[in-house]
């Protein structure tokens, strides 16, 4: 049985002290999300990840043979007096899993055990993890982060299983009535703005255009909804824009797919996601404005990205966290997410029972229609202050 000891932890705070080991990891077969793969990570730090109040704190567990196990990517954060450890990625990340070796960590328990008293002895110390968003399992192993105390994050994420016949998944996922009226409104789409096509960013030129309509068409969204633009915020056009047009050399495939649905010669959706061991999954989309939404072209544009998964062999697509009646068609499947808040130091011990606290109004709040409103009228009236 393979065993630790609190000086098999080792915690690097430079993304290129941690490159060929991490990418080393995942060659060698670790389970992981796309979110948690070295060219992923590394672009989301360059852009967004770095401030005065931030450093990575990339954990790694190793035996006592000297094999790395498991790597959790972190970063440490100072929130008043507190220096808090969560996982690198911020909101970006639908899915928070370390990088782990399955066939050296044997024994989850005795070795997250190590990891987090491994964390105690480290300097500088942080002194609470607050670790969101985790699922149970992934890639049908159990996550080795249950090993700590957990409860249920306040949203969900979705997915669905793919076919390799998209026609007959569809056939499942969707209605007859339902088909048909979506064709209609492709053929209604085409005789009223030109001819309908689908394609995959491939080229510069390509990645640029549709990220160019995306960023135009979100801005625009947000605006009519009277809420603030989270890809305006400091960083993300650029880390996006940045993914996209990267290659990562541990899948063959761009960091950020890009794909997009035209009318004549206007863009009037786009969709970006991420992929890698088999599954597809969805980080962002956008549509035209009012002249082209009784065609529903999110709609048109998500079973071609979905038939384009099933014709490349993918076994897995979801759309990440969050209710919304779209991602019901070919993500019927609830994933259940975990939040696990772990003191590390003293002041941590007391730091941990609030950020429960406030963990738990944040689910109440979410299951609560009225105060959902009610938070949603007040970022309306906090959006237009700012921009006036």
């Amino acid at each position: 049985m393979t065993s630790f000891g609190r000086g098999g932890v080792e915690v690097f705070n430079q993304f290129e002290d941690l490159q060929y080991l991490w990418r080393d990891m995942v060659r060698q077969g670790a389970i992981c999300s796309r979110y948690q793969h070295y060219s992923w990570m590394s672009n989301w730090w360059t852009h967004m990840g770095r401030s005065n109040d931030t450093s990575p704190y990339i954990a790694v567990l190793k035996s006592d043979r000297g094999e790395p196990a498991l790597l959790l990517p972190l970063l440490r954060r100072q929130v008043g007096m507190l220096h808090v450890g969560v996982f690198l990625g911020g909101k970006h990340t639908n899915f928070n899993v370390p990088v782990w070796r399955p066939d050296r960590l044997k024994d989850p328990g005795a070795g997250i055990a190590a990891l987090i008293d491994g964390l105690r002895c480290h300097t500088p110390p942080i002194d609470v993890l607050v670790l969101l968003n985790q699922p149970a399992t992934w890639m049908d192993v159990a996550n080795p982060m249950m090993q700590l105390s957990h409860v249920a994050s306040p949203s969900q994420a979705y997915g669905g299983d793919l076919d390799a016949d998209f026609e007959a998944l569809r056939k499942v996922r969707m209605g007859s009535s339902s088909r048909k009226k979506l064709a209609q409104k492709e053929r209604q789409l085409a005789a009223a703005m030109g001819p309908v096509s689908y394609f995959k960013a491939e080229t510069p030129a390509e990645i640029d255009r549709v990220l160019d309509m995306f960023f135009m068409q979100k801005a625009a969204r947000m605006h009519e909804l009277g809420l603030s633009d989270a890809f305006d915020a400091p960083g993300v056009k650029e880390f996006v824009t940045a993914a996209a047009h990267e290659i990562d050399p541990d899948t063959g495939t761009s960091v950020i797919e890009l794909y997009a649905a035209s009318a004549g010669d206007t863009i009037i959706a786009t969709f970006g996601g991420i992929v890698a061991n088999g599954r597809f999954s969805g980080m962002f989309n956008s549509m035209a404005g009012a002249a082209y939404r009784d065609y529903s072209p999110g709609e048109l544009l998500l079973s071609h990205v979905v038939k384009s998964c099933c014709e490349r062999g993918l076994a897995r697509f979801d759309l990440g966290i969050g209710e919304a009646a779209y991602k019901r068609v070919y993500c019927r499947d609830a994933e259940p997410l975990y939040d696990s808040i772990v003191p590390i130091t003293a002041l941590g011990q007391v730091a941990a029972p609030l950020w429960r606290m406030g963990l738990a109004l944040k689910g109440r709040i979410k299951k609560s229609s009225g105060l959902l409103r009610a938070l949603h009228g007040l970022r309306q009236i906090t959006s237009r202050r700012i921009e006036s």
